[in-house]
């Protein structure tokens, strides 16, 4: 591999390239081609953990100097959290200086698109595909959630997911409840604008909060494979508490929703050790 990719410094110097730019979206798409061309190492090493059999490799270990794949794909993410800010409601951010800027809607798809991503466009919910942005309450509480409504698309890299998109689901109260799914803290996030968010590089320094690992989903043979690098990788242990508070159903469904969806769990659940297989939904 390119030694372009070791300093394992640009995806974050792009990041805060980003956020220097302002105003509107005028040359910002074309700037972040030129940047994707000039860093082609950077590139494939994201499309490389994109196919299938990159599931079973773990790319936590750092070199000898510099950091991980999966730092690296964390900046990535911190990147994609950062394009889709100006798709959510303006309810209250904490993080939000009165006259921040937010990029333009339509430089996300562009820069997920030049990257070599491919658009999410399952037309039923799953929490694997779907980011909850929205419940609007169905009257019957049976009812399975539907998307009425996408807020921002999502993108797979080859296998695996590189981010979900935003949805609005109509659904009943025995399978989501308003003001909890759309609403209680969502984890391995760094930032939205209108809810609470739980990721591992929250509460270190400007710097050490880089040094993060990216979760890794992949859609392989049929199957779900949610944060396979706990598995790859079960020793590598970054906390939490001894005894976990909550029972195994509710901690996978935080695995797989990155939230919780019926009855709030709280802000200060680790569910980041835990790993999740299942079938994947026909459409």
């Amino acid at each position: 591999m390119n030694d372009d990719v070791y300093p394992a410094n640009h995806w974050r110097a792009l990041y805060e390239n980003i956020l220097r730019h302002g105003g509107g979206n005028a040359g910002l798409v074309d700037e972040l081609r030129r940047w994707l061309d000039g860093h082609p190492a950077y590139v494939a090493e994201v499309q490389e953990a994109g196919r299938p059999e990159s599931h079973l490799i773990p790319l936590g270990a750092p070199p000898e100097w510099g950091y991980s794949p999966l730092v690296r794909l964390y900046a990535v993410s911190r990147i994609l959290d950062l394009l889709i800010l100006n798709y959510q409601d303006p309810a209250d951010d904490p993080a939000a200086a009165p006259d921040e800027w937010y990029p333009p809607v339509g430089v996300y798809p562009a820069f997920c698109e030049a990257l070599g991503a491919d658009r999410i466009g399952r037309r039923g919910f799953h929490p694997f595909f779907h980011e909850i942005v929205e419940v609007r309450q169905a009257s019957d509480p049976e009812e399975p959630p539907s998307i009425v409504e996408e807020r921002w698309p999502g993108y797979m890299m080859g296998s695996m997911l590189l981010t979900r998109a935003g949805v609005v689901v109509t659904a009943g109260a025995r399978h989501l409840v308003a003001g909890v799914a759309d609403r209680s803290t969502l984890y391995w996030t760094f930032r939205r604008r209108s809810r609470s968010t739980n990721d591992l590089s929250h509460g270190w320094g400007h710097n050490s909060q880089w040094a993060t690992d990216f979760r890794r989903d992949y859609l392989i043979d049929g199957r779900l494979h949610y944060n396979v690098d706990e598995v790859l990788d079960p020793n590598d242990y970054e906390g939490g508490d001894d005894e976990e508070d909550l029972d195994p159903a509710s901690m996978i469904e935080l695995v797989r929703y990155r939230c919780s969806t019926i009855v709030d769990h709280g802000d200060d659940q680790y569910p980041y050790n835990d790993h999740h297989v299942e079938l994947a939904p026909a459409d």
